[in-house]
């Protein structure tokens, strides 16, 4: 039992490190799955949503608050993001992959054009 408590922290702190290691302006698969384990492990009574969105915006946002964006293209991709690139996410089975590609091409056309 403390085998695997120490390898959930190890991977927490991996994924942690990962998120502010290579910032860059795309949405990213690390800094979202890194965002849903931890929510999912500090914050396990959320709903299946909860934390996806949570971390959508945190991602989308670079962790500003939302009062403060004052980006359009980051609302709009928030907007997008969370009504086409969602839909299949949980914290269970985050396709990060999928949500990165949805939010980094799909998403990014539909706001800038």
């Amino acid at each position: 039992m403390e085998g695997k408590n120490m390898r959930t922290i190890s991977l927490l702190v991996i994924v942690m490190l990962g998120m502010f290691v290579g910032k860059s302006s795309a949405f990213s698969k690390e800094c979202y799955m890194g965002c849903l384990l931890q929510c999912a492990l500090t914050h396990p009574d959320k709903g299946i949503f909860a934390c996806p969105f949570t971390c959508l915006k945190r991602c989308i946002s670079k962790g500003i608050p939302l009062n403060e964006i004052n980006s359009d293209n980051q609302f709009c991709k928030l907007g997008c993001a969370t009504s086409k690139c969602l839909k299949k996410s949980t914290p269970q089975d985050p396709r990060g992959e999928e949500v990165e590609r949805c939010v980094n091409f799909y998403c990014d056309n539909k706001c800038t054009n």
